[in-house]
């Protein structure tokens, strides 16, 4: 089996892009590929990464970087996982967001219109992704968004990863469902993701996360998700307060208070659009 460095050898420009809990990410250009990206991941057989490759390989979608080889190499004398796919050329959205980025309407409802129609196409292939946060879009200055990290998504008719009797399933504080974070698993479907979008797209034109903001610790996070209605939000063009309207509707308490699926939003999201003013 290859060694990384040898594997390397086949790359320019390779360099640590970043280190998570999971996984080792570098930035490498291919003759082949172009600009890429390389993630070893730590453990050979965890059953979450296993998860993710699938998924990958399972999606051919524009708004996922395309997946172009996976395999085992030897990294620090340990047999791992990678994956080689496509670098996004653009900004991660929360560093856009500590810049003081907030959206007008017409770059919300493009963002969020991209956003559901993402998650219309996972929905239905039986896929929740279910960790859509800042952290893992990237927009390139054109305003096209890509979504990055199925780290913890939940294939709906697959094996579950997380005990049903945990009193928690896997979640970002602030973004994910009440279902998702107290692990409801027979209500965690689109609607989940249908929550966190709106959450982030409240953010991009606030500039706050509504349950986040001035939040002591994560245990006031989670009761405020599952308690607190945001802030009516005026944003100028919103004539008739129809998007602000839509962002509540996805960020409902229950998953029975939000659209359907994620065509449902979008149908709503295009009845509301003659109410705007760009």
């Amino acid at each position: 089996m290859r060694r990384f460095d040898e594997m390397s050898q086949e790359y320019d420009k390779v360099s640590i892009l970043a280190r998570g809990g999971q996984k080792l990410v570098f930035s490498a250009s291919h003759k082949d590929y172009g600009e890429c990206v390389i993630k070893l991941y730590f453990s050979l057989n965890d059953p979450r990464s296993m998860r993710e490759i699938e998924i990958g390989r399972s999606l051919n979608l524009d708004a996922v970087p395309k997946m172009y080889e996976t395999g085992t190499v030897i990294y620090d004398n340990t047999e791992t996982l990678y994956i080689v796919e496509e670098k996004i050329c653009g900004t991660e959205l929360r560093e856009l967001l500590r810049q003081g980025m907030k959206f007008s309407l017409e770059e919300a409802v493009d963002f969020l219109e991209q956003g559901l129609y993402f998650i219309k196409n996972i929905e239905s292939k039986g896929i929740v992704h279910r960790d859509i946060k800042p952290e893992n879009i990237i927009r390139t200055t054109d305003g096209k968004i890509y979504f990055l990290d199925f780290g913890i998504a939940r294939i709906i008719n697959g094996t579950s990863l997380t005990k049903t009797e945990a009193l928690m399933g896997p979640h970002t504080p602030g973004y994910a469902a009440p279902e998702q974070f107290n692990n409801l698993k027979k209500d965690i479907d689109s609607r989940a993701d249908i929550f966190s979008l709106g959450v982030v797209t409240y953010e991009c034109i606030t500039g706050k996360n509504p349950f986040r903001e001035n939040a002591i610790n994560v245990l006031e996070v989670l009761q405020r998700t599952e308690t607190i209605t945001p802030v009516q939000y005026s944003i100028k063009g919103d004539t008739q307060s129809q998007f602000m309207a839509l962002l509540g509707a996805m960020m409902g308490k229950y998953p029975s208070r939000r659209p359907r699926t994620a065509e449902q939003a979008i149908g709503w999201l295009e009845a509301a659009k003659p109410t705007f003013i760009y």
